[in-house]
């Protein structure tokens, strides 16, 4: 009797002079459940060539003897190494190809669940839920404003588990943080990262929306479950405001000028989500700090859209934030 033939999984993650946090999501792995039926990769992406974290990945394959490869991607830029991990998947013959970002852990049950998921349904990008957690150090000023912080991932993950009851989940937007693909569909439609996005952030969901104009199918898997540990320097509303903003002009300049909308319309949309920002960012001492986060990113998201109508455009991921 012929032997089932083994779906290989490459499960990925970019990573950037941040070897604290790549070590704590390689010792996550070692806890996953390994379906019998999978054959695991764990790829390591590296993109910073003056301080490598190789040492960091041979260790951790040395100890657990797993499959864990590291390359170096020395072009500068997100959309570059993750489109270096779509190249060494399909160099490697996977079937799949799974994102998660390296600062996050994953669920025990993380990888069973999405691969399962993605059996069953056939879709060729699913996605899942990302949970934040502080970091190991806070003071009361971000525990305040971290409570604000895990409302945003809170509400967006029952948004998407609602959709997914509905039968409406293919319309929820599927980025890298908890991302798996099907690799032998992203090869014949010639699907990328865009590398004019290198350091504004946004290029996987740009990816996302050239993928579903040509037809991609995709689905949510509320059980693949992530966790993100949010930096202490993420925490701040300085912060929020700015990854607000950039994410904004980033959206308008995603699309092409005839998928925009009218310059009235862009007007009033940035200046209606200024004016109501502020109003919670106002009230957020009367509601314990549960607007604060949400009234300083409609601010951010509409001086964004006010200042990518100028002409600016997002340098966000220049600068980096964790170790």
């Amino acid at each position: 009797m012929n032997e089932k033939k083994k779906i290989r999984v490459v499960v990925a993650a970019a990573t950037c002079r941040r070897p604290r946090m790549l070590s704590r999501l390689l010792e996550s792995y070692e806890a996953l459940r390994r379906p019998d039926d999978i054959d695991v990769i764990f790829l390591v992406i590296d993109n910073a060539p003056e301080l490598p974290v190789r040492d960091v990945v041979e260790a951790w394959r040395g100890k657990t003897g797993l499959d864990a490869r590291y390359v170096l991607e020395r072009e500068a830029g997100i959309p570059f190494a993750r489109n270096r991990g779509i190249d060494e998947a399909l160099a490697y013959g996977a079937d799949l190809l799974a994102y998660v970002d390296d600062d996050e852990t994953v669920d025990p049950e993380w990888l069973a669940a999405i691969v399962t998921h993605q059996r069953r349904e056939g879709s060729n990008f699913v996605g899942g839920p990302v949970r934040c957690v502080p970091p190991e150090e806070t003071t009361w000023l971000d525990r305040y404003i971290f409570t604000g912080i895990r409302q945003r991932y809170q509400r967006k993950e029952e948004k998407n588990a609602r959709r997914r009851r509905k039968g409406t989940d293919g319309g929820v937007t599927m980025i890298t943080n908890n991302w798996l693909c099907d690799l032998a569909w992203m090869k014949a439609n010639d699907i990328r990262f865009d590398i004019g996005l290198r350091y504004s952030g946004g290029s996987d969901t740009a990816l996302y929306h050239a993928a579903k104009r040509v037809g991609a199918t995709s689905s949510w898997c509320p059980e693949a479950i992530v966790y993100e540990t949010v930096p202490k320097e993420r925490i701040g509303i300085a912060y929020q405001f700015r990854r607000a903003r950039d994410q904004a002009a980033t959206s308008f300049w995603r699309k092409a000028a005839k998928e925009r909308r009218s310059l009235p319309v862009n007007i009033a949309t940035a200046f209606g989500k200024t004016v109501l920002g502020g109003f919670l960012f106002l009230i957020s001492p009367l509601t314990m700090g549960r607007t604060l986060v949400d009234g300083t990113r409609l601010v951010g998201y509409g001086v964004g859209y006010t200042l990518a109508m100028a002409g600016r455009r997002s340098r966000h991921y220049e600068v980096l934030q964790g170790e």
